[in-house]
């Protein structure tokens, strides 16, 4: 039995010394005529051979939680029994991304690049081996019909990790990270910072390049791009498809009074839309109607509101002192707008056609971003509050014309909360984690990578978290595909 199998189980078992040991129930290890599943027969006997053997990868209770006798045990990641929940992100989401070795944890395990190393390193797979292993992921670990993973999700997540100019991929039905696109334009970090979706695209800004990217979503190209922008933030896309407005980091100098309006189509900068005060013009939310957007600015406490038909300022919305509005959300029906106040650890609720203050919601500390059930019913609200426990996802609830805190979902792994969105279907809630200061560690870490963030999935029914995957450093604005 060769390094990876043992290399795996160090890294899920709750003793790392258990190694592998004779399973009576497991089944009888074999590739068939469809190379279990694999593209290639190489692929299937380098695993099977040496690493799904009997007590290892195999099986209905295999090491780590993962087998790896089959294509689909593989491809769908780590497997938890509820006594092993304690580890549930060891692995999950990185043990193969497809088109990308590098950043597979499977492969870095067998280059042995991985801290800690395991106790049983003495036997190792070959060059060749390992190089078998590596080509089938760098070609998409194709199943034996030639098809990529993820191919026919039916919704993904896309993820930005600031850090590492990176933007993950993940599928909304396995919940796996199913691909990285690579936004790294300069040596130094450019920092993919909001991602937004429509039709066949994406569109993300890229702070430090100054960029914001028109991505196919088809094969994650990059096919637009505007530049020599100043520190673009977040983004709205307007619900015809034809413009989006893009606004400043949260990061940026306290010195701009404009908004950037963007052709979408032609990907070029058509307007500048003036603000009256300078400060940091951050959140951005437009009504369904596309007739008025509302321009949070963080760092002057008030809500500039902009004509979006003819794109001019028309009025202000003046906030405590203090407020900090860092996010905004328009509630389905456009009759609301949702602020967080990270300043004051409060949700402002306004009116979003009288455009005045209803009533504020108690938060956790520093709120972030917010997401908003399609019946306008829940709102889920990030937090970068900083304790022991972790950070805390707050869910409201709004019930006739009033609205209550009914839960804070906290986790260790949650750290310095960020992005938030929901799928179409209410059913799930995505939140990333920032995980700056690294209270949360995997088992096992691919050398020279920075903090792993990481992404968490709750169950809106239970408000339970139902997986937490690793992503790459500094996950920050996600999105939910809505098809």
């Amino acid at each position: 039995m060769k390094s990876i199998a043992y290399f795996l189980i160090a890294s899920v078992m709750i003793l790392i010394f258990t190694s592998c040991e004779d399973n009576p129930k497991d089944p009888v290890r074999y590739i068939d005529e469809f190379n279990n599943g694999f593209e290639k027969y190489e692929v299937a006997e380098v695993l099977v051979n040496n690493c799904a053997t009997a007590g290892c990868h195999i099986g209905t209770q295999p090491a780590g939680d993962i087998a790896l006798d089959t294509y689909n045990s593989l491809i769908k990641g780590v497997v938890h029994s509820e006594s092993n929940h304690g580890h549930s992100s060891i692995f999950e989401g990185e043990v193969v991304i497809p088109f990308n070795a590098d950043k597979s944890l499977l492969y870095q395990m067998m280059m042995k690049n991985v801290t800690p190393i395991s106790p049983h390193e003495g036997l190792s797979l070959t060059n060749t081996e390992r190089e078998i292993i590596a080509s089938w992921i760098n070609n998409g670990a194709k199943n034996f019909n030639g098809v990529v993973p993820s191919s026919y999700a039916s919704y993904k997540v896309y993820v930005c990790n600031q850090s590492s100019d990176l933007i993950s991929v993940i599928d909304g039905d396995k919940k796996i990270v199913s691909g990285l696109i690579n936004v790294d334009f300069n040596q130094t970090i450019d920092a993919p910072h909001m991602v937004k979706e429509y039709g066949d695209y994406l569109f993300a800004t890229v702070i430090s390049a100054g960029k914001f990217l028109k991505i196919r979503k088809s094969d994650n190209q990059i096919v637009g791009e505007v530049n020599g922008l100043e520190k673009p933030g977040m983004i709205q896309i307007n619900s015809n498809g034809t413009k989006a407005y893009v606004s400043r980091s949260s990061t940026a100098a306290s010195i701009y009074n404009s908004i950037y309006v963007i052709d979408i189509n032609s990907m070029a900068l058509t307007k500048e839309i003036s603000l009256p005060v300078t400060g940091v013009p951050h959140a951005i939310a437009l009504n369904p109607s596309n007739t008025k957007l509302f321009v949070a600015n963080l760092t002057k406490d008030r809500i500039h509101i902009v004509d979006a038909v003819n794109d001019e300022f028309v009025d202000d919305i003046v906030l405590q002192l203090g407020t900090e509005p860092m996010e905004s959300m328009i509630s389905p029906d456009g009759n609301y707008l949702y602020v967080s106040g990270m300043g004051i650890d409060k949700v402002i609720v306004l009116d979003a056609s009288a455009d005045s203050v209803i009533t504020e919601i108690e938060t956790s500390e520093m709120p972030m971003h917010i997401a908003v059930s399609s019946n306008g019913q829940r709102i889920y609200v990030s937090t970068m509050m900083h304790s022991m426990n972790g950070s805390s996802l707050d869910v409201i609830e709004k019930i006739g014309n009033s609205w209550n805190r009914i839960a804070q979902i906290t986790d260790h792994r949650f750290n310095m909360l960020h992005g938030c969105d929901i799928t179409k279907d209410d059913k799930y809630v995505y939140v990333s984690s920032r995980n700056i200061d690294g209270m949360y560690q995997p088992k096992f870490k691919i050398n020279g990578e920075g903090n792993t963030g990481t992404l968490g999935i709750i169950d809106t029914q239970t408000l339970k978290i139902v997986k937490v995957i690793d992503l790459e450093e500094f996950p920050s604005g996600l999105v939910v595909e809505k098809k």
